[in-house]
């Protein structure tokens, strides 16, 4: 089975206005509700690609309660912990006039020890077992980063391969856990090691510093595709041009793809294509990140793999 791990989950409302004028009223053309946080967005496109997961994580309040709601509503299974914060709401704003999309991301509630604590039992008995962990998006209030490196290490005593998909501490602390992979975006994987990457080669040479803690990196990069990385080979996925209509959940919905693909034991060049192809096909669907299974079949149709032969290819 696979599990999600969303530990700062949200509520985004998504609002359409016409335009964004400056100290006017605006009027709302129409507003959607979503339940939002990276690893939920991860199961929510398993289910659509005919897959099952189990989320995991906090939720508290009203807004969680919609949000748990929501998610039973989508066919998505899930077992949180509830806290006594609410959960937190973020806002999306898309401007028709010129089809800027604003986003608006609030912090999220504190969580407290003993909440921590119901977690982290919560992760040591699970039934099923799991088979791959997605762990996903940031820390909340009151928690340590350091609880990504002790749920990677507790998920793997139950055999378990962990994708890990954060950034900054977060992702310095669960390194050191030795995670199965990781998936930075290219703003992250920059960030990380302190420098700008432009070129294929200076993103090969970060990704395979990488390899010191993981067996897969893979970097999206947007319209550009995917890199995909291991001790042995190295591709990149270049999926076709699409205009989009919202990049929120674009990774995630990458990240759901390829651990489908490993948890069916596809081949690794096959497991970034459709990553390549999920993370395309969620830029045209409004709201957050989702996909409609016939643009990702057409999309996987015409995604090309290319194999990096090494540093400088």
């Amino acid at each position: 089975m696979i599990y999600t791990v969303t530990l700062n989950p949200a509520l985004d409302r998504t609002v359409y206005v016409e335009k964004l004028i400056k100290y006017e009223s605006i009027r709302v053309i129409r507003e959607e509700h979503y339940a939002g946080g990276k690893g939920i967005d991860v199961s929510r496109v398993i289910k659509k690609l005919g897959g099952q997961s189990i989320a995991l994580g906090f939720l508290g309040g009203y807004a969680g309660m919609e949000m748990e709601g929501r998610l039973l509503n989508e066919g998505i299974a899930c077992n949180f912990v509830w806290t006594k914060s609410e959960t937190r709401v973020n806002v999306i704003i898309h401007s028709l006039e010129d089809g800027g999309e604003y986003r608006l991301n609030f912090r999220g509630p504190e969580i407290h020890p003993q909440e921590v604590a119901e977690l982290m039992q919560k992760c040591r008995s699970l039934k099923p077992k799991p088979s791959f962990v997605v762990i996903s998006g940031s820390v909340p209030e009151g928690v340590d980063p350091i609880i990504y490196e002790q749920l990677i290490i507790t998920f793997e005593s139950q055999g378990a391969k962990v994708i890990l998909d954060t950034y900054g501490e977060p992702l310095k602390k669960g390194l050191l856990a030795t995670p199965f992979m990781v998936k930075p975006n290219l703003v992250e994987l920059s960030e990380f090691c302190g420098k700008k990457l432009s070129s294929i080669k200076e993103i090969m040479e970060a990704a395979k510093e990488l390899l010191k803690f993981v067996d897969v990196v893979t970097v999206s990069m947007g319209s550009d595709g995917l890199i995909g990385v291991t001790k042995e080979d190295s591709y990149h996925a270049i999926p076709p041009r699409v205009e989009a209509k919202s990049t929120v959940g674009a990774g995630d919905s990458a990240v759901a793809a390829m651990v489908l693909a490993l948890e069916q034991r596809m081949p690794f060049e096959e497991v970034i294509r459709r990553g390549a192809a999920a993370g395309t096909a969620s830029t045209l669907t409004d709201g957050t990140a989702t996909i409609d299974i016939n643009d990702f079949n057409n999309i996987l149709a015409n995604t090309v793999v290319k194999k990096i032969s090494d540093v400088g290819g």
